[in-house]
């Protein structure tokens, strides 16, 4: 019944389970100037007397649904924090790595493209025509990883699946997405601007947010102890394992994705549960 409304309606699922906890959760909307992104935000609040609380004053304000969400943030920040009773949360299933410069040949038309001939994914939107590899002939599907030849051309190899468990094949195998990153800039604890080794020398900047896990917002004490943590342990490094996630950008532009450094021993950290473990994060769902 969703799947055949959504289609009269031309709305996605999620759009229309929201407008119906919209219904739910508020009975009366017109004494409140507020916009559907400020209701969007609101209807995450479960507890319905803080949840009015929080429209009320939102509304005596003037707060921009920007202000509202991270009230709300701090606020449910508060409330896992207590549920937790100092307990170290869950971790974070570790995400596999694949190889820097490993990238899938996918036809024009899964990325509506106006190509008319393969491409090879590189990750971010970006892409390239299989025609510069003159001699790489692979089908859509194969998993290739690049590399240089002695004249420094760049060339491409069929990528061996992880310890041969499986074909390299699907555009969510875990040999996709990993790439040599920098930090350009600390947003917050959990949000960097970083700047990607794409490849075939393709610089991108993006801006990632940790998946899986949310810090308290900057405005905190908290937010900027966890920020000053993050700090501590990326700056000295010569640079980041980023593995993203390559779906889409969520609502306020940016990727989500998984961050790895070495620190002073040598040893590979996942920087996502490290933060959960310190007490620097909490556990979402993204």
């Amino acid at each position: 019944m969703v799947e055949k409304l959504t289609e009269d309606l031309k709305i996605s699922d999620t759009v229309l389970y929201r407008c119906v906890r919209f219904a739910q959760q508020f009975k009366k909307v017109a004494a409140r100037p507020l916009s559907w992104a400020h209701y969007r935000a609101l209807i995450t609040v479960p507890d319905e007397k803080k949840r009015l609380a929080l429209a009320d004053e939102a509304a005596k304000e003037k707060w921009t649904s920007r202000d509202l969400e991270i009230e709300i943030r701090n606020l449910l920040w508060d409330e896992r924090v207590e549920a937790s009773d100092g307990k170290v949360p869950s971790l974070l299933p570790v995400p596999v790595l694949g190889p820097f410069y490993t990238y899938q040949v996918i036809a024009p038309e899964t990325v509506h493209s106006s190509s008319k001939q393969l491409l090879l994914d590189l990750g971010f939107s970006a892409r390239l025509e299989m025609e510069l590899f003159l001699l790489a002939k692979f089908p859509e599907g194969t998993i290739v990883t690049s590399a240089k030849d002695a004249k420094g051309r760049y060339t491409l190899a069929k990528t061996q699946s992880l310890q041969g468990e499986r074909p390299c094949l699907g555009r969510g195998d875990d040999l996709l997405y990993t790439y040599k990153a920098f930090v350009q800039k600390f947003i917050d604890a959990d949000t960097f601007h970083v700047e990607f080794r794409l490849g075939f020398g393709q610089l991108r900047e993006e801006t990632i947010r940790l998946r899986g896990i949310d810090c308290p917002e900057l405005n905190t004490p908290e937010g900027k102890a966890a920020k000053r943590f993050v700090e501590r342990k990326l700056a000295p490094c010569e640079f980041i394992t980023v593995k993203s996630t390559q779906t889409r950008k969520e609502k306020w532009g940016r990727y989500l994705g998984d961050i790895f450094y070495v620190n002073k021993e040598g040893q590979q950290i996942y920087l996502n549960n490290l933060l959960l473990e310190k007490g620097y994060a909490v556990k979402v769902r993204n």
